[in-house]
């Protein structure tokens, strides 16, 4: 059996003697049906990049035995209801092998039909060019970006233990599935995947086991270029078990057994499995298979090589078919039993079922927001409101960085420590990991049951920023905390605001705050960050936490006696436009300021409310800002000035993000435009 003894693939059995050996999971005794099942992974994993004109087929064709081992004999997994929670998560980091993932969905019987594969990198086809969760059923995250699938996995395994530690109880074992992840020499490369295995070494994850690709090619040619690090020696300093499989071709057996006993690990490990890029292929272990597709001549001799008939694509012989479609039936078997466990649970453990419940389901308990009635009047460091809301919501799981104050204060303690010892907390110390901790609250999310945050300084925040954009894009709730709001960094608040599906919220007090995490926690299928003001900003005049979770509102209106000029402003310059107003005001020159914290959740809404603050004439248009007013509109921001013009005709500031205004500066800047503006009429 090559599942015993290993094999190559001149060794196939025909698929009418395979049918004829047991259909079953062979595992000891052996069959001919793991090899089988290879040979179609294979094939298919190489056949979409053809058909689509573009894709990756080497890393199919060599990760196509692990795939099998994983989803033919190790991984718990319900096609018919693809989100059982204790389901084993499967993270493919090298997203670009994604025809891989593609060809075993399938093959395991999800809602991805073999036209789907067919239409690999096709406009609106379910099987893009690097793994969606929000396209492809059984995708769990989205792992284009090298690296990060790995540091999702981090995340994935978190939640696991700390649900398994908060929720199991004896005979009631809810919580006990597996992280597995596929990884290749690119991704060991990237930062983000020391800053993660080095945090999963820390915390002893059990349940983690990446194995790692080790093909000695990239797209750049041999490893050998760039990458001769010892990854067992690395792994090992880590924290972490290790393993090698010297034959990751043909032998299925030894991979099936290095992924069992890494299963029963009390740490994470790391298995690092020898393969041959594009096995198979006349371009097997050259870069040139990496990328591109094979030629048709290629594919011909790879498919006969194979057992398959030489001019027919796609092709599932009907043991491989029956197989994994077997496989599938397991697991829904196996979610439905859960389900009646959970029911079980509930009769002893009424509260905790409900609770968790109610987490799966992405809700929160009504009226949390009264945690914020006594902690709005100043900015604190230790962010009480942030602890409040941990008091209400347990599934407010997440972390600081190195850079972020500690989270507490006397009055108002912070989340109990979640580590090695304690997987049952709630606060991470994510250390200097920026990139890491927001991947990790990536891989809470994607696991389902939390709302995770995590914190750093927003001069650190461009450190993350790869997995702060793949939480937009896959549509996660993450709550991304920036402390110290300041100009050095201005910058990154237009590259947010230019981030589709993400909110930024850049709050003028505490008040503001409240309501920024109000709209954070409502906003089930959007990430978004929360730019905190500097510590010991004072409540302002006329902030409103109900009005800031509309993203805009009147701060402080015209005074009776005119009606000159609108002034817009963001966080710190609030405080700014409203001693400016006053000053104005003395002078006969009336404003009115609008406090406009988000500009996404601002253009959300309807479009009166939206002219009623503006002051605006009722006018259609495609876009959704509004038309130019009759008054004059100012903005004022310290912050790149990148797309103000959409809401104002005047920018307060010289464009850099770097002047600091003053009121009186401002005050006399917006004199001067209505005297001049005047004279030109």
């Amino acid at each position: 059996s090559p599942l015993s003894r290993g094999g190559t693939a001149s060794r196939l059995m025909p698929e009418a003697r395979a049918r004829s050996r047991s259909r079953g999971r062979a595992v000891a005794g052996g069959s001919g049906i793991d090899a089988a099942c290879v040979a179609t992974v294979r094939c298919l994993g190489a056949e979409q990049p053809t058909a689509g004109k573009s894709g990756h087929p080497g890393a199919p064709l060599g990760c196509a035995p692990m795939a099998h081992v994983l989803w033919g004999h190790m991984m718990r997994f319900s096609p018919k209801e693809p989100k059982w929670p204790n389901r084993d998560r499967f993270i493919l980091s090298n997203g670009h092998a994604c025809a891989l993932q593609y060809a075993m969905l399938h093959l395991t019987g999800y809602d991805l039909a073999l036209s789907d594969l067919e239409a690999f990198r096709k406009l609106h086809s379910k099987c893009p060019g690097h793994p969606e969760n929000f396209m492809t059923p059984g995708v769990e995250v989205c792992t284009g970006p090298l690296g990060q699938g790995i540091a999702n996995a981090l995340g994935l395994a978190i939640a696991r233990s700390h649900l398994a530690a908060r929720y199991n109880r004896p005979d009631f074992t809810l919580f006990d599935n597996s992280i597995y992840s596929i990884c290749g020499d690119g991704c060991m490369m990237e930062g983000i995947a020391s800053e993660s295995c080095s945090l999963a070494g820390k915390l002893s994850l059990p349940g983690l086991v990446v194995l790692y690709d080790d093909n000695e090619i990239t797209i750049d040619g041999s490893t050998d270029l760039a990458f001769t690090e010892d990854v067992t020696q690395r792994f090992e300093a880590y924290g972490w078990e290790t393993a090698a499989v010297e034959d990751g071709d043909t032998n299925f057996g030894a991979i099936l057994s290095a992924v069992r006993k890494a299963k029963g690990n009390a740490r994470p490990t790391l298995l690092k499995v020898k393969t041959t890029i594009g096995f198979g292929s006349v371009k097997a272990h050259t870069a040139a298979v990496h990328g591109a597709p094979l030629t048709a001549d290629d594919l011909q001799q790879l498919r006969k090589s194979f057992g398959h008939p030489e001019d027919k694509g796609f092709y599932v012989p009907k043991s491989v078919s029956e197989f994994y479609t077997g496989r599938g039936v397991e697991g829904d078997k196996a979610s439905k039993r859960w389900d009646k466990m959970l029911e079980q649970y509930g009769v002893s453990f009424a509260t905790e079922q409900a609770e968790l419940s109610r987490r799966l389901h992405g809700d929160v308990p009504a009226g949390w927001e009264a945690c914020f009635e006594s902690h709005m009047d100043t900015v604190q460091e230790g962010d009480p409101l942030l602890s409040a809301m941990a008091q209400k919501l347990p599934e407010l799981v997440g972390g600081s960085v190195s850079s972020a104050p500690p989270l507490g204060t006397a009055t108002v303690p912070g989340p109990p420590t979640l580590d090695a010892q304690n997987f049952g907390g709630r606060h991470i110390s994510f250390g200097a990991r920026e990139h890491a901790a927001a991947a990790c609250c990536l891989g809470l999310a994607a696991y389902g049951g939390f709302i995770p945050y995590w914190r750093c300084a927003l001069a650190d925040f461009g450190n993350a920023w790869g997995a702060v954009r793949l939480s937009a894009l896959g549509q996660f709730r993450v709550i991304h905390i920036a402390t110290h709001d300041g100009t050095p960094t201005a910058e990154l608040l237009a590259l947010c605001r230019a981030t589709p599906n993400l909110a930024l919220f850049r709050p003028a007090d505490a008040v503001e705050v409240a309501g920024a995490y109000a709209a954070a926690i409502a906003s089930r299928k959007r990430p978004t960050v929360v730019v905190l003001p500097a510590p010991g900003s004072a409540r302002q005049r006329g902030t409103s936490m109900k009005a800031a979770e509309r993203g805009g509102y009147i701060a402080s209106d015209f005074p009776d006696h005119a009606q000159s000029a609108i002034i817009i402003a963001t966080g710190s310059e609030v405080a700014t436009c409203l001693s400016a107003q006053a000053l104005l005001g003395q002078e006969g020159v009336g404003v009115r300021i609008v406090s406009l914290p988000s500009w996404e959740v601002f253009d959300e809404q309807p479009e009166e409310y939206r002219l009623q603050v503006l002051e605006r004439p009722r006018h259609k248009q495609a876009h959704k800002s509004a038309p130019p007013p009759p008054l004059p509109v100012f903005y004022a921001e310290a912050a790149a000035p990148l797309g103000f013009e959409r809401y104002a005709g005047v920018y307060l500031g010289d464009g850099t993000g770097t002047e600091a205004l003053s009121a009186t500066a401002m005050a006399a800047r917006v004199k001067n435009f209505l005297k001049s503006s005047k004279a030109a009429h």
